[in-house]
């Protein structure tokens, strides 16, 4: 009997299609973070709320995003070895921010105090240039998750 692997066969586009709902909710809780930040009524407990929320997802998006970055392992490999080339450029930008939203949201985690600081305010920054190229990135390779799931 064969052990399932969530990096290989239909399990990759499984993993895939998770990551949609998970950053659709990270984007959501970061907007909501930024907009309880500046709301006239200002309320920490709300603007407490969605950053916990976004911390939680976040989480759920390193462990995904593990998986689909080890099920596409041999991308990157190749990326080293060939360089660039005809690989995605949208697709080696998303790896760079991803990889320096990670160490932002980590700093304001562990190290900042407050919400307001030059760190969050690169970090949203960061987050609002991740969208377009999420959703391109999403747009160019949907057809292919979808023909391969029905396989």
């Amino acid at each position: 009997m064969a052990g399932f692997s969530f990096t290989k066969g239909k399990a990759i586009f499984i993993v895939d299609l998770l990551l949609i709902p998970i950053f659709i909710l990270i984007i959501y809780s970061g907007l909501e973070i930024h907009i309880a930040g500046h709301a006239n009524d200002y309320n920490h407990d709300v603007w407490s709320y969605w950053a916990h929320f976004h911390i939680i997802v976040s989480v759920v998006s390193l462990i995904v995003g593990w998986l689909h970055i080890k099920a596409h392992w041999g991308w990157y490999k190749s990326l080293i070895k060939r360089g660039i080339g005809k690989k995605s450029k949208t697709t080696l930008s998303l790896s760079v921010l991803f990889l320096l939203l990670t160490i932002t949201g980590i700093i304001l985690i562990f190290f900042v105090k407050g919400g307001n600081s030059i760190i969050g305010l690169w970090h949203y920054r960061l987050g609002l240039i991740m969208i377009p190229l999420l959703i391109i990135h999403l747009v160019t390779r949907f057809h292919l998750i979808v023909k391969a799931l029905k396989k």
